[in-house]
C-alpha cells in the first residue's frame, strides 16, 4: 500500500516540475486566429475606421468652389395681376449667375488641412487597433494562466490526497493522531475552494475577451493552451526607433500640429478679400437685348480678427508640437521601462525552472518519504506542500507577468514582436 502511495505521489511531483516546460510555438494559430477576428469586429475599432473614412471624404471636397448662385429679379410687374409673378407679366427680367472665387492659395490650404487632419485619423485608427491587440493578448494570456492555475491546484489536491491516504493509514496504526488527518482534509477543502475562485476569474477573463472580440456572452471559445515557457528575442533599441518613428500617436499629433500650422497661414490669407463674378443677361419684352456684368469682392477690415485667429491656431501647432516631443519623451521611456521588466521577467523565469521549482519539489518529496517513515511531522509536511504550491503559482505568475509586459511592449514600439 506505502509503495503504491508513494508511486502516486511521485507522479504527480514529477508532473508539478516538468509542467513547466510547455514548449514556445513561433506562431500561436489561436492566438492569431483571435486578434484577426479583433480587427475584423470590434466596435470601436469600427467605430475609428468610419470616422478615418469620413475624414478622407472631407479631404476630397475640402477645396471645391463653392456652388455657383442664380438670381431671378422681375421688375415692373403689372399690378392689375399681382399674384402673376413670371416674366411674361414684368417689363424686364433680369437672370443673375455669380460664382465665388477664394484668393488664390486659400482652397490649397483647405485641402492641404483636411489632408492633415485626416492623416490624424487615420492615426487614430492605426492606434486603436494596437491597443485592441494588446488588449486580445493580455486577456489571452490572463486565460492561459488560469487554465494553468487550475491544472496546478487539481495536481496539488492530488497530493493532498496522497497525504490524507498517508495520515489515515499511519491513524488507523495509532502512528498519527486524528487532528492531523483533520489537517489534510483542511488542505484538501481550501484547494477546492482555490479551484473555485480560479474557475470563476478564468471566466471573468473569457467574459473579458469575448467583449473585445463583440462575441455573444454566451458564446464558447477556442481551447486556450498553457503559456509558453521560452521567452522571445527582441532589440531594445530598434523598438525604441520604431517607438519614435511609427508610433501612431505621435504621427497622430504631428499631423494635428500640420494642420493647426496651415489654419494660421490661411487666416493671413484672409486679409485678401474674395471675388465673386456674375453676368446677368437682361430680358425685355421677351427679347435679351443687353446684359450686366458683375463684380464683387468682400472687404477685410477687421484685421484683429484675422490676426487673433491666426494666433490662435499658432498657439495650437506650438502645442500639438510640443505634446508630440512629450509623446516621444514617453515611449522611449515605455521601452526602456518595459525592456527591463522583460528582461527581469525572463531571468526570474530562468531562475525558477533552473532551481526553484524543482528545489522545492525535491523538498516535499524528501519530506513525503520522512513523514511516511515517522521522521517528520505533519505540520512540517503542510508547510513543504504549501512552499510547492506557492513556487508554482509564483513561476506561472512570472511567466503571466511577462508575456503581458511584451504585449503592452509591441503596443508602445507600434509593431509586433512575437
Amino acid at each position: 500500500m506505502k509503495r503504491k502511495i508513494h508511486g502516486a505521489v511521485c507522479a504527480v511531483i514529477t508532473a508539478l516540475t516538468l509542467s513547466q516546460t510547455v514548449p514556445a510555438k513561433a506562431e500561436d494559430p489561436t492566438l492569431k486566429s483571435l486578434v484577426t477576428e479583433a480587427l475584423a469586429n470590434n466596435p470601436e475599432i469600427a467605430a475609428r475606421r468610419e470616422r478615418s473614412h469620413a475624414s478622407a471624404a472631407a479631404a476630397r471636397y475640402a477645396g471645391a468652389l463653392e456652388d455657383p448662385t442664380l438670381k431671378v429679379e422681375l421688375e415692373d410687374l403689372d399690378s392689375s395681376s399681382p399674384m402673376n409673378i413670371s416674366p411674361g407679366n414684368s417689363m424686364l427680367t433680369r437672370y443673375t449667375l455669380s460664382q465665388s472665387f477664394p484668393f488664390p492659395g486659400k482652397r490649397g490650404l483647405r485641402e492641404e488641412m483636411a489632408g492633415k487632419e485626416a492623416s490624424a485619423a487615420d492615426s487614430l485608427t492605426k492606434a486603436t487597433e494596437l491597443d485592441i491587440i494588446m488588449k486580445v493578448k493580455q486577456a489571452y494570456f490572463d486565460l492561459a494562466f488560469y487554465e494553468e492555475s487550475i491544472r496546478l491546484t487539481n495536481e496539488i489536491k492530488e497530493l493532498l490526497s496522497s497525504m490524507s491516504k498517508v495520515a489515515q493509514g499511519r491513524y488507523s496504526t495509532a502512528q498519527a493522531t486524528q487532528l492531523e488527518v483533520l489537517k489534510v482534509e483542511v488542505e484538501l477543502a481550501m484547494a477546492t475552494n482555490d479551484l473555485t475562485v480560479l474557475e470563476a476569474s478564468k471566466a471573468v477573463a473569457g467574459a473579458r475577451l469575448k467583449s473585445i472580440l463583440n462575441r455573444g456572452q454566451d458564446d464558447t471559445l477556442p481551447h486556450v493552451p498553457g503559456l509558453s515557457k521560452a521567452p522571445v528575442a527582441f532589440n531594445a533599441s530598434d523598438l525604441a526607433k520604431k517607438a519614435d518613428s511609427q508610433s501612431p500617436l505621435v504621427k497622430m499629433l504631428e499631423a494635428e500640429a500640420g494642420a493647426s500650422e496651415l489654419e494660421a497661414d490661411l487666416m493671413k490669407k484672409e486679409y485678401y478679400p474674395d471675388l465673386m463674378l456674375g453676368v446677368a443677361p437682361i430680358q425685355r419684352d421677351g427679347r435679351f437685348d443687353y446684359f450686366d456684368v458683375m463684380v464683387q469682392v468682400n472687404i477685410p477690415i477687421w484685421f484683429g480678427k484675422y490676426e487673433n485667429k491666426s494666433g490662435e491656431a499658432s498657439h495650437k501647432g506650438r502645442e500639438m508640437r510640443l505634446m508630440a516631443k512629450a509623446e516621444r519623451n514617453a515611449k522611449a521611456y515605455e521601452i526602456k521601462a518595459g525592456t527591463l521588466m522583460a528582461q527581469s521577467s525572463e531571468r526570474m523565469m530562468g531562475l525558477y525552472e533552473a532551481s526553484i521549482v524543482p528545489q522545492a519539489a525535491l523538498s516535499f518529496e524528501s519530506a513525503m518519504k520522512n513523514y511516511q517513515a515517522g521522521r517528520m511531522d505533519l505540520l512540517t509536511l503542510i508547510d513543504t506542500e504549501r512552499v510547492l504550491k506557492k513556487t508554482r503559482l509564483e513561476y506561472l505568475k512570472t511567466v503571466l507577468d511577462y508575456w503581458k509586459n511584451m504585449a503592452e511592449l509591441e503596443k508602445t514600439a507600434g509593431t509586433e514582436i512575437f
